[in-house]
């Protein structure tokens, strides 16, 4: 929160009448991914799961505890509930029929506890479950935040290369430029035609038309950016990105033993809580078919009868035997059985896939090496061949349209250089995260 405060007073601060113009804040990659998972939506909705099975897990953990329950009625009736007629019994002095009743008002409270002893190991491996469910959750949170960095870096890296893109556009530019004062030199001592000086005006429009289109691409993506660090869209106009300084290291640097990083990828765990779920899943099927033992007491405080009160302890035990339920509940125990058997093999074809990703991301790695090595000696190439050309036209020996042509293959094979090194960053951070680090 404090980092998102200090960017926001950053970009926000001169916005106001009479302010100079806010300076563009330099965000790093870094920078944008620690916001990204501090702001991101997807983030914080897995927060909200893991917070959700950390309270699942604490109420499976009240089973343990008796179960202890309370009641309380009173009542008022217009006339006696039970009534009676006593016959003469002279010698107690009652001559004639005496009309007796009882239960006209009274009140009843009561309380009892229950202390389950054995249930068929529902609770133990309910509890398990629970807290199963919780590492899953966490590990799903960690899939999230793997998902979250690489989509900010396809973000991150589209305005850097953007931004490489108007470099090239620069020196372009000031090559045009210098271009048209030589062609408009040339008309007026009539060494060339009009047309000559017209097709470089009509190159100079089709080079402010692009950059047009990258200027208004690179702003979309900075909003881009920012809605998904969570930074208000407004911010774009004020934020910038360092320039292209890719750290390109040959891509040994980063190989591992695949097999070996199996274990420590978040899908592969993932799959392993989803055999652990299933296992306890068939245990709890198994507890439901046995009988569950309980011990408890009891209090109850009446005053029902002739307005007198009394109090009441009640020991007990329960045993309870699921025999109706034993035939339905054995196919649930065989189905559970399967259930688990699946969970195995999707364990196994898992590792399997996660293995041969591995290794597609390392061949697409090398593969990515490759292409920077071919783009840089494209750019030596075309700014050879440029100059040639330059040379050559302005000795007359090449036409206007072969130099227009030099430096178009100048402005592509530039473009192909960035776009390859940022090609490469992108690949490394794949690479990584698909062998768990």
């Amino acid at each position: 929160m404090k980092i998102r405060f200090l960017l926001l007073s950053a970009l926000l601060a001169g916005t106001s009448q009479g302010v100079p113009a806010q300076e563009k804040r330099v965000l790093t990659l870094e920078t944008c991914k620690e916001l990204a998972l501090k702001n991101n939506a997807d983030i914080q909705t897995g927060r909200m799961d893991v917070e959700a099975a950390s309270q699942t897990r604490k109420e499976a953990f009240t089973k343990y505890f008796p179960k202890i329950s309370a009641g309380a009625v009173t009542y008022k009736a217009d006339e006696n509930l039970v009534k009676g007629t006593i016959p003469p019994i002279p010698p107690l002095g009652l001559e004639t029929p005496t009309e007796v009743g009882v239960l006209e008002e009274g009140n009843l409270v009561t309380v009892s506890a229950l202390q389950p002893v054995f249930a068929g190991g529902q609770i133990v491996n309910s509890n398990k479950l629970a807290r199963t469910a919780l590492e899953a959750s966490r590990l799903q949170l960690d899939m999230t935040a793997d998902k979250v960095e690489l989509e900010t870096e396809a973000y991150y890296w589209k305005i850097v290369s953007l931004k490489e893109a108007e470099k090239t556009l620069d020196v372009l530019d000031t090559l045009l430029h210098n271009l048209h004062k030589d062609v408009s030199l040339a008309v007026k001592m009539g060494l060339t035609t009009q047309n000559d000086l017209l097709t470089v005006q009509l190159k100079q429009n089709e080079l402010q038309s692009t950059r047009l289109q990258v200027e208004n691409g690179r702003e979309l993506s900075c909003m881009a950016l920012c809605q998904y660090i969570g930074i208000p869209l407004d911010s774009a106009k004020f934020i910038d990105v360092p320039e292209l300084h890719a750290d390109i290291k040959a891509p040994g640097e980063y190989l591992v033993d695949h097999p070996t990083a199996l274990a420590s990828l978040s899908t592969y765990k993932l799959l392993e809580k989803n055999v652990k779920v299933h296992e306890l899943k068939r245990k709890i099927a198994l507890g439901q078919q046995l009988p569950t033992v309980g011990i408890g007491a009891s209090y109850a405080y009446e005053d029902l009868m002739f307005d007198k009160s009394r109090n009441h302890w009640i020991m007990m035990a329960t045993v309870s035997v699921p025999i109706s339920d034993w035939w339905g509940g054995s196919h649930k125990f065989k189905r559970s059985r399967l259930e688990e058997k699946k969970a195995l093999r999707q364990q196994q074809d898992g590792s399997e896939k996660l293995q041969l990703k591995m290794q597609q991301s390392w061949n697409l790695l090398t593969e990515s090496y490759k292409q920077i090595a071919l783009a840089e000696s494209a750019v030596r190439e075309s700014e050879e061949n440029l100059r040639m050309q330059t040379s050559h036209y302005k000795s007359g020996i090449t036409s206007l349209s072969e130099l227009l042509d030099a430096q178009g293959l100048y402005q592509k094979s530039r473009n192909r250089y960035s776009d390859a090194c940022i090609d490469y960053m992108r690949k490394v951070s794949q690479y990584l995260q698909d062998t768990g680090r």
